[in-house]
């Protein structure tokens, strides 16, 4: 039997850009048109708790640490098909939580900033006139922060990027043969997420490198070759390595670390920006669904 779905996504934000004065924040702007991709249909976007600044609890947030931070609802519907009533939940769950995650690398490949999805929960069941039954999911975050606003991420720009997800999603799903290797893609796309979220430079470095150690490994060469041909060359920071930098943040200590570190600190963004360019363009040759990106944020 086929059922409709109605999911609420609710994505966390890390709205950042590097400018020369360092970071500044930035605002989506949803789209307020419903549209359909993949089978997917996008009902709803819009940000929570606009300009409270307060937690869930009722607590003040603070603003200044975490001023780049933002929640962003969609709700979207889609079709699961169940053998039972009992098995609907079960699957209705489970392929919200993968579109969720997928909708967010969208987002984050496409724009170059960092979203992600926390919590994951069910709201009961409910009749839908005589078609069956409607399950309510509900994926929320715990927290919002205010900031004053800076920078705008154009609605065309966002359409684009959730349908990126959602195209995402349906490469993945009808994957058989390149399986594996979207699901090391993923793994490589969620260290560069996690490292854009980093607010230390030195970690945000070393993700960094493990997302683009591991997707020289998916293209079968070694770390210099890798970098002369997917990151412009991009292989020595002033006299150092890359490679070498990581292993002097990890293993040395003395003036060796405090050399390195000053490297890392010095070329994390541009590292990031040059891995995120080698990303997009092994999905396209894996035959993944093709990212662009905002100009002038992290990832341009």
């Amino acid at each position: 039997m086929l059922y409709e779905v109605a999911t609420t996504i609710v994505l966390r934000a890390f709205l950042q850009e590097v400018t020369d004065n360092g970071r500044r924040p930035t605002e989506l702007q949803c789209p307020q048109t419903p549209f359909t991709i993949e089978g997917t249909s996008v009902n709803r976007c819009e940000e929570i708790d606009r300009g409270k600044g307060n937690t869930d609890k009722g607590e003040k947030a603070d603003v200044k640490r975490h001023a780049s931070v933002r929640r962003y609802s969609m709700t979207i519907s889609f079709n699961v098909e169940a053998e039972s009533d009992d098995k609907v939940l079960e699957l209705a769950l489970r392929e919200a939580k993968e579109k969720a995650e997928l909708i967010a690398y969208g987002l984050s490949l496409g724009l170059g900033y960092a979203f992600e999805v926390e919590d994951v929960r069910l709201e009961p069941l409910q009749s839908k006139d005589d078609k069956g039954l409607r399950v309510d999911t509900l994926l929320q975050l715990n927290v919002s922060f205010s900031y004053a606003l800076q920078d705008l991420i154009p609605e065309d720009k966002v359409k684009s990027a959730i349908e990126i997800g959602l195209k995402l999603e349906k490469a993945v799903s009808e994957a058989k043969e390149n399986e594996k290797t979207f699901n090391e893609l993923m793994r490589v796309v969620r260290w560069w997420v996690s490292g854009l979220k980093d607010e230390d430079p030195v970690d945000r470095f070393l993700k960094f490198y493990f997302a683009c150690e591991m997707l020289a490994a998916i293209k079968g060469k070694k770390c210099k070759e890798f970098s002369n041909e997917y990151l412009d060359g991009y292989y020595k920071l002033d006299d150092t390595s890359i490679s070498c930098v990581r292993n002097k943040l990890v293993h040395a200590v003395g003036e060796d670390k405090d050399k390195a570190e000053e490297l890392a600190v010095r070329h994390a963004d541009e590292f990031g920006s040059k891995v995120l360019s080698a990303i997009r363009r092994v999905i396209d040759e894996e035959k993944m669904p093709k990212v662009t990106a905002k100009r002038g944020s992290v990832g341009a």
